[in-house]
């Protein structure tokens, strides 16, 4: 498997610091045999302490699997793992005043035996572009998605809803937690895209459908998707990670 990706991580105009956090395979690790592991966290606003949770958990999850010795079951070793550092994140901020609450989402994506496996928590995303569409695998822990589902409102007016940025589960935030995880076999060519909500508080699906569609330079892509947040009055900080197979 060969994978080319392109990555971004900017502080948005309403933070002092980025509180996002990104990571890609290093180049010490064995990709060829261990696979592609990408992740994104976004530190949880109006707590302090998010940029340290988000680099916390991006950084530690990566380290763990690329070292991994053996794992027998993807999916049970990285709910294992989340569940790891949620409970090192929550008795960090429950022994540190200064870091009450402390918490961070988290959307990581594997590639590996011609199988994607996904896992999230929070409202960082993950998309699939294949066959010319583009599709989320992810679901949000959001009470603004929660409404979308009960069909009180549809996607695209979640963007102009005022409780978008109140979520329902976090890394770090309560002792247990909920997490998505999601399976899905690889087609023969695809485009992924992983981003915190600084893109998508603020940009219908449609709109980054049409910037990976018309843009396959994966760089060009990033920079477009980040113009786009810009342009749509996005104040937080925004983080992407394209990647295909080549």
């Amino acid at each position: 498997m060969k994978i080319n990706f392109s990555y971004l991580s900017k502080k948005g105009l309403k933070s002092s610091v980025n509180q996002d956090n990104i990571t890609v395979p290093l180049s010490q690790y064995n990709t060829q045999k261990k696979g592609w592991l990408f992740i994104v966290c976004d530190g949880v606003g109006g707590y302090p302490g998010g940029d340290i949770a988000s680099k916390m958990c991006s950084e530690m999850m990566l380290k763990d699997y690329y070292e991994a010795d053996k794992i027998d079951n993807i999916p049970r070793w990285f709910d294992n793992e989340i569940e790891k550092i949620n409970k090192i994140i929550h008795d960090k901020g429950s022994k540190d005043k200064k870091l009450t609450n402390m918490s961070t989402t988290m959307v990581s994506l594997l590639l590996k035996d011609d199988q994607a496996y996904i896992h999230n928590v929070g409202d960082s995303r993950v998309y699939i572009f294949t066959e010319d569409k583009l599709k989320q695998i992810t679901e949000d822990h959001s009470v603004v998605w929660d409404h979308y589902q009960q069909g009180i409102i549809t996607k695209d007016e979640i963007i102009n809803s005022n409780i978008k940025h109140l979520l329902t589960e976090a890394i770090g935030l309560k002792s247990e937690l909920k997490i998505n995880k999601y399976t899905i076999p690889l087609p023969k060519e695809y485009t992924f895209l992983l981003c915190s909500d600084g893109l998508t508080d603020v940009t219908i699906d449609s709109k980054i459908e049409d910037i990976i569609r018309t843009t396959p330079d994966l760089q060009r892509s990033v920079e477009h998707l980040y113009q786009l947040a810009l342009g749509n009055s996005s104040r937080d900080d925004v983080t992407l990670i394209c990647l295909k197979n080549i």
